[in-house]
């Protein structure tokens, strides 16, 4: 039979290259096709196929003209499916079977083809692949290799697979439906079988203990393809799935990757890096955040050892940096699994003791690669504690960078998943003063709201995560003053707190806190606390969603033993700031639930912050092993005891928290008897003459009997206050509070209002600080050498004598 339409076709393909049209594409499929249905023969038929796909390999697979609608959807394709792929893979069982060289030329194609995916052409990708068939064949031949050890010699069916699984894995950054990964499941659970099977671990207690080595098409498919293509499912399959494969591969491989020496790994190939690479993905990064901690605990100790091992290798890396042609790539990846290892908290807490980690990380942040920055600066904001902060020579650069990647992203729709990234992980890092004071010097503010008020953001990736950056930065009294004042601001949160629709939920729940914050909170901190014996609640549980297992478990446990409890069972979606604020007021004590979690969270902080202000009893409890607070979560537990729930059985750490409320209780009872005692020695000691609660005192403080400054504060009504922290001081020693404060005045209001709530679980409110400093000063010589250093401009003090 004359093949010379197919031999001139293709030759006119050859000679177009990337220049050719669609149209003539599609001519040349129309002939193609006209000419297979002719023939008869089996292998010629084969031959000329592979003629046509070798012609159609010089046209750029990049270029987007193969997946071009028309042609997707041309007969030809779909015979290179049925008539090589699905014939071909049926035919596995027989065995000597020749299989023609065709099949793999056209899954490559097929492979590249599928680079091309993209929104318009998807639906016409997922009815070329996406066939039943096709999976089903698939799906069969992973389960027998697994079962019955079948096809592990025969290289090009190993080959094909993995070919097929990339080709499925490029569907993963669009829209699948959950019917469309039902439809593909016999895949993925192939595959789960495949990488639970004895042959996986065989697979890798074969490797040679070395980063320098060639992984074979075995290795190739079940240590590297396979991973990769689990990371697609991370939304629609079920965690025991992946955790089954973690029990039994993890252990391995983190032998086998701890026994290759780190000086070896800038040699490792790129097959042999993208195994590794897909490996720790799928080891450490497999789970959304509500399954992360069964991870966390079941796996630590290899965690703690690949994180470790991670950190040398980066550290020989550095120090050989004269292979200047690899090591980019190399620290990309190597700070890429640094930072999904900080997903973990306690794996977290364990690389904040790898002395040399944060001097490494900062050490890359001069290198000009913006992913590399992007994953160095979201570690650093994790890792670095608030002392580590207060010792870098420039927090400012950190600052600086933030700023300008913001400028540099949010106007190019290219990037706006790398601009998502940046928001999100400067949220760590405006947990710390000076890095927060750092971006408001540096206008940080004004790029923040137009995040918020611009329609063009996304609602939840961008202007959600905006606000809860400007809630954290309006604990800064400057940068709040400066969100109070733009008018168009306040109007557009108070537009976007009053919407409830349920798809924005968050976006909501964001604008509520941050307009809390900006016009109610000040109120109501200041206004009266509830009497010691009226509290509605026992105890009011302030925790982080990530921990709510943990935190659910101690609450079920209390409402047990009789306490009244208030808990937002549901946070993330939660209750109002109004109603979370109520009930802190109504609660006796707070348990704070410390965890990296609840630090990172501005909600968190806001509830945590009201209650130190409101002067309520914090119980701090420890929810994350090796966790240490820091920064403002470590100044609002400052000297309290921790009752920690991770170095013990939870019955042994719970009798302590009970211990703690209980204490405190008693303690509250306490205070209470001795309030009324003291009331009781003031008003018997001034029974006598009632006249002396309008008659004058000494004039000069310095005269006055512990009586008179008990007098004193009768008269200006603070007896019930300032008084209790000065009932056994006479006036000199009254003198002495009052040069401290005006030496810093803050600092003792701060100082005076924790001693008062500690002592007496009495709240200082800011007016009756100001008003004991206001009246005091009419009885205060001007001859105080304290008093003079202090005074200047701000006070004016006059002679005793002139009253």
């Amino acid at each position: 039979m004359n093949n010379s339409i197919i031999d001139d076709q293709c030759t006119i393909i050859r000679d177009s290259g990337a220049k050719i049209s669609i149209e003539l594409l599609k001519t040349s499929f129309d002939l193609f096709v006209s000419e297979l249905k002719q023939i008869d023969d089996i292998d010629m038929k084969n031959n000329l196929i592979e003629q046509m796909v070798c012609s159609l390999s010089v046209v750029p697979y990049r270029n987007k003209k193969l997946a071009d609608l028309k042609l997707l959807n041309h007969e030809f394709y779909f015979i290179l499916r049925d008539k090589i792929l699905i014939e071909n893979l049926r035919e596995r069982h027989i065995e000597d079977k020749i299989y023609p060289k065709v099949l793999l030329d056209v899954l490559i194609f097929f492979m590249n083809l599928s680079c091309n995916i993209n929104n318009n052409n998807l639906n016409e990708f997922k009815y070329l692949f996406f066939h039943k068939i096709l999976i089903n064949e698939i799906g069969n031949c992973l389960n027998e290799m697994s079962t019955y050890g079948k096809y592990l010699d025969n290289n090009l069916i190993i080959r094909s697979i993995n070919y097929l699984l990339i080709l499925f894995k490029h569907f993963h950054a669009y829209d699948i439906t959950k019917a469309d990964y039902l439809s593909i499941s016999p895949i993925f659970y192939g595959v789960i079988q495949c990488l639970c099977c004895s042959y996986s671990i065989d697979l890798i207690k074969s490797l040679k203990q070395s980063f320098i080595q060639k992984l074979n098409d075995n290795q190739i498919l079940f240590l590297c393809s396979m991973p990769y293509y689990l990371q697609w499912y991370s939304d629609y399959y079920h965690p025991e799935n992946i955790i089954k494969i973690l029990r039994i591969l993890l252990n391995e491989f983190t032998i086998w990757m701890t026994n290759c020496h780190p000086d070896t790994y800038y040699q490792c190939s790129s097959q042999l890096a993208k195994m590794i690479r897909h490996l720790t993905y799928l080891f450490v990064r497999p789970l959304k955040s509500d399954y992360i901690n069964i991870l966390c605990q079941d796996f630590y100790h290899d965690y703690c050892k690949l994180v470790l091992h991670w950190s040398l290798i980066l550290s020989s890396i550095l120090s050989n940096s004269f292979n200047k042609y690899n090591i980019k790539l190399n620290i990309r990846i190597i700070v890429q699994n640094l930072y999904n290892f900080t997903l973990h908290s306690n794996v977290l807490n364990f690389m904040k003791t790898i002395s040399n980690l944060i001097p490494m990380l900062l050490q890359m942040t001069d290198i000009q690669n913006d992913e590399i920055q992007l994953n160095v600066y979201r570690c650093l904001g994790k890792i670095m504690i608030e002392t580590d902060i207060k010792t870098m020579a420039n927090p400012q650069k950190i600052a600086s960078m933030y700023i300008d990647y913001i400028n540099n992203t949010m106007n190019d729709f290219n990037k706006t998943e790398r601009f998502t990234s940046l928001l999100k992980s400067l949220i760590n890092f405006v947990q710390h003063d000076q890095v927060k004071i750092e971006l408001i010097k540096q206008n940080a503010l004004p790029l923040l709201i137009k995040c918020v008020i611009e329609i063009r953001f996304d609602p939840i990736n961008v202007q959600q995560i905006a606000l809860e950056i400007l809630l954290a930065l309006a604990f800064d009294n400057n940068a709040l003053e400066v969100l109070k004042q733009n008018e168009i601001f306040m109007n557009h949160i108070q537009i976007l707190s009053n919407n409830s629709n349920s798809t924005t939920i968050s976006l909501q729940r964001a604008a509520e806190r941050l307009l809390w914050k900006l016009e109610k909170e000040e109120k109501c901190i200041n206004k009266s606390i509830v009497s010691n014996n009226k509290y509605k609640y026992d105890i009011m549980i302030s925790y982080s969603h990530k921990d709510k297992d943990l935190c659910f478990q101690i609450h079920e446990q209390l409402i047990k033993d009789g306490y009244s409890v208030w808990i937002d069972k549901d946070c993330l979606r939660g209750s109002t700031m109004i109603g979370i604020a109520n009930a802190i007021e109504n609660s006796h004590n707070v348990l704070i639930c410390m965890s990296n979690m609840y630090k990172q969270s501005v909600y968190c902080q806001s509830e945590a912050h009201y209650a130190f202000e409101r002067g309520c009893r914090l119980i701090p409890i420890v929810l994350e092993s090796n966790y240490q607070p820091d920064g403002w979560l470590g100044i609002l537990v400052s000297g309290k005891i921790y009752v920690n729930f991770t170095n013990q059985e939870f019955t042994l750490a719970y009798e302590k928290l009970k211990n703690e409320i209980n204490h405190y209780q008693h303690q509250n009872f306490n205070i209470l008897s001795n309030i009324n005692e003291s009331n009781e020695i003031i008003f018997s000691n001034t029974k006598q003459d009632q006249s002396n609660f309008q008659s004058d005192l000494p004039k000069c403080i310095s005269e006055w009997s512990c009586d008179d400054v008990k007098l004193f504060f009768m008269k200006i009504k603070l007896d019930k206050t300032i008084l209790l922290l000065c009932t056994h001081m006479d006036g000199h020693r009254l003198l002495e509070l009052y040069e401290m404060c005006l030496i810093n005045r803050e600092s003792m209001y701060q100082s005076l209002k924790f001693e008062l709530n500690e002592t007496y679980h009495t709240l200082l409110l800011i007016s009756d600080y100001l008003t004991f400093l206001h009246e005091i000063k009419f009885y205060v010589p001007l001859t105080s050498t304290n008093v003079q250093a202090t005074q200047s401009s701000r006070l004016s003090i006059t002679f005793c004598n002139v009253l």
